[in-house]
């Protein structure tokens, strides 16, 4: 049986950090830039990093749909199909660390999508970190 350890060598020049969104808003990361050769020799994995979320931020049914969107040019927007949504539940929802692996063929540009929905919470008080790991 083969082995496939996480990843945990980071560069920190491929790290970005973004405020979530308010009531019904969305936020887009800023671009990781993986350079034109971005055929990947491994997978490579893309960690997101959330912190824990009050009632306040998301409240009972409020949803946080989080995107991985990849592209040839610069604020991509196109979807990697790397999708989760976090759904409120009247009580607070512990941090998180969502890891998804990016495809081989992996464009240039790659950033992440936040969309809140449900219009009473308001998340942008607190930051995700969006790091790649090799």
């Amino acid at each position: 049986m083969s082995y496939e350890f996480n990843r945990n060598i980071q560069d920190y020049q491929f790290t970005v950090t973004r405020a979530l969104p308010t009531a019904d808003g969305t936020v887009t990361s800023s671009d990781l830039n993986f350079g034109t050769n971005t055929v990947f020799p491994e997978n490579v994995e893309l960690e997101i990093s959330l912190p824990a979320l009050t009632a306040t931020h998301l409240p009972s049914a409020d949803t946080l749909t989080i995107t991985v969107q990849g592209g040839a040019s610069a604020t991509p927007s196109t979807s990697l199909n790397l999708v989760k949504v976090i759904t409120g539940t009247g009580s607070t929802i512990a941090a998180q660390v969502w890891r998804v692996k990016l495809p081989p063929d992996c464009p240039q540009y790659v950033n992440v999508k936040f969309v809140a929905a449900g219009g009473t919470g308001d998340i942008s008080g607190v930051s995700a970190t969006i790091t790649a790991r090799f």
